[in-house]
Order: structure tokens, then sequence, then C-alpha cells
């Protein structure tokens, strides 16, 4: 009986400490993933990047300018639509259908007449985004 006793104990700290290690380890690969997301994202020169100034004008100062340009809704492709927050593959694919079919987005709240992108889309959308 003792034996069963020290061998259910045995298990019972090595199922702990597989717990305590996979815990670990899915903490660590969270953080990663949170701070530094490129690293899952693939080609880098195509992940949109928030601009908090918005020109005014395409004046050589907002050119120059070492702030990354905003992404335009009217001309950007299904890949470079895919690197914006919530935007997949199947919601590039409805902006550029639409597009294609009523023309040119006005504005980015004009965004909002595709299906599936309501307020809170464009919310997210909006620091990265412009029409014009």
């Amino acid at each position: 009986m003792s034996n069963t006793v020290d061998a259910l104990e045995r298990h019972y700290w090595k199922a702990v400490t597989f717990l305590v290690i996979l815990i670990l380890a899915g903490t660590g690969f969270w953080g990663v993933r949170r701070y530094a997301p490129t690293l899952f994202l693939g080609e880098p020169d195509l992940i949109a990047v928030p601009n908090t100034q918005r020109p005014q004008d395409s004046t050589i100062e907002s050119i120059v300018s070492n702030k990354p340009a905003l992404l335009n809704i009217n001309t950007a492709s299904a890949k470079e639509l895919q690197t914006l927050p919530s935007v997949g593959e199947r919601m590039a694919k409805r902006i550029i259908d639409y597009r294609t079919q009523h023309g040119d987005f006005a504005s980015v709240d004009a965004l909002q007449d595709v299906k599936g992108i309501g307020p809170k889309t464009i919310g997210k959308l909006r620091p990265f985004i412009r029409a014009r």
C-alpha cells in the first residue's frame, strides 16, 4: 500500500511540475506575441502603423517626416488591406469589390457601406487609413 501511495505522490508532483512549466511557457509566448507582434506577422514592410498626425496637405514636410503615411483605402491592394486591424482576407475582398462597383470612397466613414464594417471597426481603422 505504501508503494502505491508513493507512486501516486510522485505522479502527482510530476503532473504539477508539468502544468507549471506549461503555464510559464504559455505566458512567455503570450508576452512575445503581445510586445513583439512583428515576429508573427511575416512581412514587416506591410504592417500598418498608426500615424497620429494627419497631414493637412502634401507639403514636403509631411512627405519627409519620419511618420509613416496612412494607407489609402482607394488604392490599397488586398494584401495591404489585410495588414489593418479587423481586416482579413474576406473583408479585404469585400472592400475591393465595393470600391470596384461603386467607385472610390469619399471619406473614411464611407467605408461603413461595406458589409461587415460598422462604427466600431471604423474606430479601429481610422488611425491607419485615409480616403484621399
